[in-house]
């Protein structure tokens, strides 16, 4: 059983094709200083408290 021709479905690339998937690798100290100063400089303060905090990743955080 193959897909139509006119499936568009078949016709469409995958959203997530050629990136890595997976466990990526931790940041930098230079990356996490260009981060905390791009959210000082913007003045986005939630989002800096948000990358501070240490217990971000361990639950769900929801984006207002």
């Amino acid at each position: 059983m193959g897909l139509s021709e006119f499936d568009p479905a078949a016709r469409e690339r995958v959203w997530n094709s050629g990136r890595k998937v997976g466990a990526k690798r931790a940041l930098k100290p230079r990356q996490i200083w260009a981060i905390r100063f791009f959210l000082d400089q913007h003045g986005r303060t939630r989002d800096r408290a948000l990358f501070d905090s240490p217990s971000t990743a361990n639950c769900a955080v929801v984006i207002w």
